[in-house]
């Protein structure tokens, strides 16, 4: 390992330890972004038993059967509620795109591109294509691609990368609240209308019948 060390060019350390850096940050967005999820799944969750509760209650519900028919059509119903925004975020966004390509006759353009697109506002790299040298890794360096700008051609981009993004991501979120209530709705399923034996006894029963008689 050391001898692998110490043939490395100082290019190559970089690539490793900017690789790395990248890695780790990706690992803890998604860390975030899980954690995020989990709370929420798990505050929608609870949020199911807000929308069944007063029918349960006042025992509207008669059974099994009818509470989860009752629970799936409010999960529903809230569900709509709550992705109809983000949806027309979305068609928002593919309209404008859709506009945008029949105006100019080009149907691969590209919104998220670091010439024209989204892709303008936002740092990227790319691995320099130097393959000189007898290097471990071929790559020298990482070159920065792109700094972030404001073109007006990039008009489309700035309008559909914000759309999908924030649209896709308020979706997704409404997705997992749905299921996180679906997976509620059966667990409480299970124990509203649950019959137990637990702790029963048919001869105590029996005597206290017939003591009270």
């Amino acid at each position: 390992m050391n001898n692998i060390l110490i043939s490395l060019s100082d290019g190559d350390k970089r690539l490793i330890f900017a690789l790395l850096l990248i890695f780790i940050i990706i690992l803890v967005f998604i860390g975030l972004l899980g954690f995020v999820l989990m709370r929420i799944m798990k505050f929608q969750s609870k949020k199911m038993d807000t929308l069944v509760h007063d029918a349960v209650v006042t025992k509207v519900i008669k059974d099994k059967k009818h509470f989860i028919r009752y629970g799936r059509n409010k999960n529903w119903a809230y569900f709509f509620k709550q992705a109809y925004i983000p949806m027309i975020i979305i068609v928002v966004g593919f309209i404008v795109l859709i506009i945008h390509n029949s105006v100019n006759n080009y149907w691969g353009y590209n919104p998220f591109s670091t010439y024209d697109g989204f892709g303008t506002l936002f740092f990227t790299w790319k691995l320099s294509g130097d393959y000189t040298g007898g290097s471990l890794i071929r790559f020298a360096k990482l070159v920065l691609d792109n700094t972030p700008h404001f073109t007006v051609i990039a008009w489309c981009g700035y309008i559909f990368g914000p759309c999908i993004l924030v649209g896709g991501t308020w979706y997704l979120v409404a997705v997992s609240s749905l299921l996180a209530r679906t997976v509620m709705l059966y667990k409480r399923s299970k124990t509203i209308f649950e019959k137990s034996l637990d702790g029963y006894n048919q001869n105590e029963a029996l005597n206290n019948t017939n003591t009270n008689n």
